[in-house]
């Protein structure tokens, strides 16, 4: 039996002793608590509200620690101050933390979840206003079927019931990892979406993050092609690695604020580098034309029919139109498949080293590393974590 195997038998016998129904969580919340307040309006405050809303549970507010959004509104809601919570809502409130968080554990009981304090700093904050019940949002992580289908991007809360259907698919690419820190990473992802949220997942430095020493190498001749180029901060870290040294940059940011920023920075660059610099306002899609952005004016934005904004969409095929790439970078929220499968010419022409995001839906993390493999079959794939389970990028060489 093969580490795989292993932790999918360890939640065969725990899954009654963790999992709680939707009708447990929905008594929970409806029979204890006059009001809920979902502190972050963020991306992970909206996935979590539309879960609630499906089951027809309707927090009254946001709250949030930035001023700039107060008084604003988010998917149709207030968004208050921390302070004003009580005030508002009520002393008998329930605040849900959520901001993505590397989790604690599944817990016993609501009790238990109450107690359990994530974001000490936030959880401090909100205990000083007068919050006398506050818990982090991966607790309703035990409720599997609150989570079926993975229609929102809310990486602490994996689909279950998709998770046991690809055993056989996510045994494979564990077969796939080239050495023995991506094979620790992935197991200890698996294991924590399956049996054991308190396990700590290899970590490292943000600073490496897709150009990380030993799986990214500087290159005179480097065609970059940057997916979610956000405000010039991948493009930053390459030209420092790469000593300006490069023949081509392709830039894809679909957020017309972060594109902005993203225009600032390439105009403050030398002349020389400006003149091989090529950006598009557009969505690196598997389809040119229009979809649907959930703009947050900053990190997190993403592709949704919930989008508030309609933004192009490009093939990375259509952009480059037949030019060479050796490098791809990929972190935009969920749609790194329909990317990957517009790029696909690019990368059966030219094998470009890849850097892919896997983490953002369920099926990522085995999906990502087949749709590659089944472009080019000789690809070699590793996988390091930067955010314990919430953050994860599969290098592909």
């Amino acid at each position: 039996m093969n580490n795989i195997d292993k932790i999918y038998d360890e939640f065969n016998k725990i899954r009654p002793d963790i999992e709680i129904s939707i009708e447990q969580m929905k008594s929970d919340l409806n029979d204890r608590f006059d009001k809920i307040v979902l502190y972050g309006a963020g991306s992970a405050g909206i996935a979590f509200l539309k879960y609630l809303n499906c089951i027809d549970i309707y927090p009254a507010f946001f709250a949030d620690g930035k001023p700039e959004k107060w008084g604003e509104k988010c998917q149709g809601i207030e968004i208050i101050s921390p302070e004003d919570i009580i005030s508002r809502a009520g002393e008998n409130t329930l605040v849900i933390v959520t901001i993505n968080t590397d989790g604690k554990r599944y817990c016993k009981s609501f009790e238990e979840a109450l107690r359990t304090g994530g974001h000490t700093g936030v959880h401090k904050r909100l205990r000083d206003a007068g919050c006398k019940n506050v818990v982090d949002y991966t607790y309703f992580r035990r409720c599997h079927a609150l989570f079926h289908g993975d229609p929102y991007n809310l990486p602490s809360c994996s689909d279950i019931e998709i998770m046991l259907k690809n055993k056989d698919n996510v045994a494979m690419v564990y077969d796939w990892l080239e050495d023995d820190l991506s094979r620790e990473t992935y197991e200890k992802i698996v294991k924590f979406r399956l049996v054991d949220d308190s396990i700590e997942v290899p970590t490292l430095s943000q600073e490496n993050q897709y150009f990380e020493p030993g799986l990214y190498e500087s290159d005179e001749n480097a065609c970059f092609v940057d997916c979610g180029a956000f405000n010039g901060i991948s493009m930053q870290t390459f030209l420092k690695i790469n000593s300006n040294r490069f023949e081509h940059y392709y830039g894809f940011e679909p957020d017309k604020f972060n594109f902005e920023n993203l225009q600032k920075f390439i105009a403050g660059l030398p002349e020389d580098i400006k003149k091989r610099t090529e950006i598009f306002n557009c969505a690196a899609y598997d389809k040119c034309g229009t979809d649907m952005l959930y703009s947050l004016n900053g990190p997190g934005s993403f592709m949704a029919d919930i989008g508030n904004e309609s933004v192009e969409t490009i093939t990375i095929d259509n952009a480059l139109r037949g030019r060479k790439a050796t490098y791809i970078k990929m972190n935009i929220e969920g749609s790194e498949l329909k990317a990957l499968k517009g790029a696909e010419q690019t990368i059966k022409a030219f094998k470009p080293r890849l850097a892919i995001a896997g983490y953002h839906k369920t099926w990522d993390l085995w999906e990502v590393p087949m749709l590659i493999k089944s472009f080019r079959p000789d690809y070699k794939f590793n996988l390091r974590s930067y955010m314990n389970h919430l953050s994860f990028v599969y290098y592909c060489e």
